[in-house]
């Protein structure tokens, strides 16, 4: 039993990709440095740049094992991972590939060592390789030392270097590499990597779950199988209520649940799945950001269509999603996303966390009430244009052409004295600083007024105070032009 406990490696490191064609998710990338490999146009210095699980070290070690197979005569773009110096390189401790921590090696005396370090030829591969990792954390000094042997190392000396904050490193030493920026993998991959290592390990796995769990990784495949390592230290099957349960997560019908009530304006019904949700042991922040996902995934499929590939959810999950696509307003949704996205950061160390969230799902479930007058005057401007379409236009009413302002001289302060004096008759007239704003009345016909009781604003102000709509009246900031105002000179 401790035998076997003591030989035992991690998913991420059992299964950690070999050759450039078994890596997930960068496969820009890797043909790219084949493409390098093959015409013989290896640089001297590269520098992987991205998050933390994306791959980074991975490539590091299938370039340097690429360059320094010993089974083949030269570089070669598939390694034969059997002789000693790939199985060396693959553990990571190989002795002419040299693999450094920034973070504790990040002096300038470490520097120094290297460089000295670095004029002797390897002792059995073609090149001696130099992978730092978190090279961002050594020092300015550190860098500076660097720098000539980076611009102009030794033939046989190659650099890779790997950080998750680029802008940290200095222009001098960006310049002298190859940069290469690793994106976060898609979730969809994630998935399918994941599903393909449990059935290499025997291990039976619904799809919801493990999509979940890409999910729940956000484009990182090492922390995907960490999640993955834990659920399986608790068992031999992977289910989506041991995901949930895993992960601390609302389940999906719940939030479900909260989303219909506040769609059908159902306050206390929200704010009750709410409390049940707490009272299971889900955390507030869990809830927050449920519900951002929801809202998220409901915007993307009013805007693009439940289908869309830019919604990362399982076919399952779609189809418990889609019927909740009718019950919401694309602007409703968009408001809705702006609203938690300020809530979630409000809530941060808050005394007044729950409150803060309760009034959020109130303001979400009787959103139509929270209106501006503002808004509302606007509201229904546009729902009459909309409803004449192109002949709105024809009904706006045009001010007076501006023929004098206060800023512009007067006919009187340009004129040269010795200049005769214009004819009364031509004379400009002047309009006057402060003249009241006019009020222009545009009758509504029976189309326009059905066309804004249909709308659900106009329907609560309505009822709340009742009246009627007669027309809509806008002040011109210019006397109006009516039909029977004389042309002006």
């Amino acid at each position: 039993m401790e035998a076997r406990m003591s030989g035992y490696l991690v998913l991420a490191r059992k299964y950690r990709s070999t050759t450039f064609d078994e890596v997930v998710g960068q496969e820009p990338i890797a043909q790219t440095l084949k493409n390098a490999i093959s015409s013989g146009r290896v640089a001297h210095a590269y520098l992987f740049a991205g998050t933390r699980g994306v791959g980074k070290t991975t490539m590091a070690r299938i370039l340097a094992k690429a360059l320094n197979c010993l089974s083949s005569d030269g570089p070669t773009l598939t390694p034969c991972n059997k002789c000693e110096a790939c199985i060396a390189i693959g553990r990571g401790d190989d002795i002419d590939v040299a693999e450094i921590d920034g973070a504790s090696n990040r002096g300038i005396e470490e520097i120094r060592q290297l460089r000295a370090n670095a004029i002797f030829a390897p002792a059995r591969c073609r090149f001696k390789i130099y992978y730092i990792d978190e090279v961002h954390q050594i020092t300015r000094e550190a860098f500076n030392a660097l720098l000539k042997t980076l611009e102009e190392p030794p033939p046989h000396v190659k650099f890779i270097f790997a950080t998750t904050e680029t802008e940290k490193i200095p222009a001098t030493i960006l310049s002298r590499c190859q940069r290469f920026d690793f994106r976060n993998i898609p979730t969809r991959k994630i998935a399918d990597h994941m599903q393909a290592l449990c059935k290499a390990e025997g291990i039976e796995a619904e799809d919801d779950a493990v999509f979940r769990l890409a999910r729940s990784a956000n484009g990182s495949m090492r922390d995907g199988l960490s999640l993955l390592e834990q659920l399986l230290s608790s068992g031999h099957r992977v289910t989506d209520a041991e995901v949930v349960r895993i992960l601390g997560v609302p389940p999906e019908e719940r939030v479900g649940s909260m989303l219909n009530a506040i769609a059908q304006g159902d306050t206390p019904a929200a704010l009750g799945e709410l409390d049940s949700l707490l009272q299971g042991g889900v955390a507030l922040n869990s809830v927050v950001g449920a519900l951002g996902d929801s809202f998220r995934n409901l915007m993307l499929a009013a805007a693009c269509g439940i289908d869309s590939e830019i919604i990362e959810l399982s076919e399952t999950q779609k189809t418990t999603l889609a019927p909740l696509t009718k019950k919401f307003s694309t602007p409703l949704l968009v408001g809705a996303l702006g609203i938690l996205a300020k809530l979630s950061y409000n809530i941060r160390g808050s005394s007044l966390a729950r409150p803060l969230v309760e009034a959020a799902i109130v303001r979400l479930a009787e959103a139509e009430k929270f209106v501006d007058p503002q808004s509302l005057i606007q509201r229904l401007q546009d729902i009459a244009d909309c409803a004449d379409g192109p002949e709105a236009e024809k009904k706006k009413p045009v001010g007076r052409p501006t023929v004098a302002t206060e800023s512009a001289p007067r006919p009187q302060q340009i004129q040269s004295p010795a200049a005769p004096a214009a004819p009364a008759a031509t004379e400009v007239p002047e309009v006057q600083a402060a003249q009241p704003p006019a009020v222009s009345r545009q009758p509504l016909s029976t189309t326009e007024k059905q066309k804004m009781h249909e709308d659900p604003v106009v329907r609560e102000v309505l009822s709340l105070f009742g009246g009627e709509i007669i027309d809509i009246r806008r002040c011109e900031t210019h006397p109006v032009a009516g039909p029977t105002d004389e042309p002006t000179q």
